[in-house]
């Protein structure tokens, strides 16, 4: 696990963080807080995979705290991107406090996102599903970097389309985030219907991923005392 994916298959990834999911949240983010206060706010890159796997955050989801917290100034990162570590004021807080900070840069930042939906061409989706064919149905960074740039496939334009894949459960991501899995069904399914299949997941994108709904900021009314009280964030 790191904090940082170079390469295009990787970047497309990464590009998922922005992605709104049931799993980014503050409790989980909080999660991820006491995982860092734990290891002396810090941690470098070689130490992540061991300290939150166990604790079912997964690089995506990592990434997007990351992103979050880093906009809201609460995260630094190293000159090599390798060591994130807490700003003194959430590495001091525990319990109500640090899930005060938490929510704040989680509505920070929800007031700057809008709705995110893929968009390409089905037609597209099963050319990049057809390349995966082609490389036995694994992609890795190094094969991505060779092969999908020839066929004009782009970080942004392949995340569209491997986020549908995702979401459709037509493939799985490695824990590192380096290698993209064609699902069994779709590896030796039949081409002609990768295009519908990708059509029908696309019309139902919208009912599927509403955007989370952010529990309110400390001190609106119904926070009360117990509002930004949840557990993940040093109990």
């Amino acid at each position: 696990m790191t904090f940082t994916k170079p390469a295009l298959l990787a970047a497309s990834l990464s590009l998922l963080a922005a992605l709104p999911a049931a799993a980014f949240t503050p409790e989980r983010a909080g999660i991820f807080v006491d995982a860092l206060r734990t290891n002396g706010c810090a941690m470098h890159a070689s130490e992540a995979e061991a300290a939150l796997s166990p604790l079912e955050l997964d690089p995506v989801e990592v990434q997007a705290f990351v992103d979050t917290f880093f906009a809201a100034g609460l995260v630094g990162l190293s000159d090599d991107n390798e060591t994130l570590t807490l700003a003194p004021v959430l590495c001091e807080a525990e319990g109500d406090a640090a899930m005060e900070i938490i929510v704040e840069a989680f509505a920070r930042q929800e007031a700057s996102l809008e709705p995110w939906v893929p968009e390409f061409e089905p037609e597209r989706g099963a050319e990049l599903i057809a390349a995966i064919r082609e490389q036995d149905c694994t992609l890795t960074d190094e094969a991505a970097q060779t092969s999908l740039p020839p066929l004009g496939f782009t970080p942004v334009s392949t995340r569209d389309i491997v986020a549908v894949l995702l979401d459709g459960e037509l493939a799985t991501v490695s824990d590192d985030g380096t290698e993209l899995q064609l699902s069994d069904d779709l590896c030796n399914g039949d081409p002609a219907e990768d295009a519908p299949t990708l059509a029908a997941l696309m019309a139902t994108w919208n009912e599927r991923h509403a955007m989370p709904e952010m529990p309110p900021m400390p001190g609106q009314d119904g926070a009360g005392d117990e509002g930004a009280t949840e557990e993940g964030a040093g109990e």
